[in-house]
Parts: structure tokens; sequence; C-alpha cells
């Protein structure tokens, strides 16, 4: 979004996060199942607004955010481009199925498009809570394609 005229739908605004959206970040993150503190989140999105290659963007329908959506480019060594991975979406569990997921995931594959991405990214839990977003993201058009493998360091 950055440079861009923030995005609108049927009242929705979609547009690049700020720090005083901290706080109204937390309940979303905490529904996705990462509660943190306020002073934490705004770090992480102080980190995002000065990273070129990712970004943070909300849902905003002006009495305040409804979701997010964060990602971030990746160059590759194994091929020519990069992708973007779609590291975070969330909706706020009465708005879902109005069109802010959507218009959020669009956001952030323009956002990629303008860094050249070849290909969008997405992994999602395999939780049984995760079952409505993995219909979400094949609605989309993401398919289903690997593993992931992680080690805490």
């Amino acid at each position: 979004m950055r440079g861009k005229r923030p995005a609108a739908l049927g009242g929705l605004r979609i547009r690049d996060a700020g720090p005083e959206d901290a706080e109204a970040l937390a309940p979303l993150l905490a529904e996705l199942g990462y509660p943190d503190e306020r002073a934490r989140i705004a770090a992480r999105v102080a980190s995002f607004a000065s990273d070129p290659s990712s970004c943070l963007v909300v849902a905003d329908d002006g009495r305040g955010l409804v979701g997010f959506a964060s990602a971030s480019v990746l160059p590759l060594a194994h091929e020519d481009g990069r992708w973007c991975r779609l590291s975070a979406l969330a909706i706020a569990e009465d708005r879902r199925r109005g069109g802010a997921g959507r218009a959020l995931v669009e956001a952030v594959e323009a956002f990629a498009r303008e860094f050249g991405c070849a290909l969008m990214e997405v992994t999602s839990g395999e939780r049984p809570e995760r079952e409505a977003a993995h219909r979400f993201y094949a609605a989309l058009g993401y398919e289903e394609v690997s593993r992931r493998f992680l080690k805490e360091l």
C-alpha cells in the first residue's frame, strides 16, 4: 500500500498500519492465537513500517479495525524472481464473510506485484479451528502444495 491511495470497499478502508493501531491489533492477534502486549505489537508495527519489503495493512470501517494482514517479500536462491509470504491474516470473528479478508489479501497481492513477485505463499496451521481459513484461501485460488518444518532458535 505504501505510496498508494488507500483502497475502499463498501465503507471499509484498506491502509497501512500505524503505531496508533497497536491497541486495536491486540484483540485481532489474540483471535488468531497470538495474544501480546500493546508495546510489543507497536514495536512490530514500527518494524514493518521501516522495512520496504514488508507490509502490514489493516481494514478500517471508520469505527475501528476489523482485520489485518502482513506479508514480506523473499528473494530466492533456487530460481529467478521473488515470492511474497502472507504471514498473518485475521478478521474479527463478528466481521467475517463480509469482504474484509478478500480485500486485505488483494492489497497484499498488489504489494507483491509491485516487487515483481512470481508467487504468493501462505501457511496455515493444521488445526480444526483453521479449516475455515483453508477453505477461504482455496476459494481465492491458493493451492496446498507442501509441508512446513519449524525449529525454535
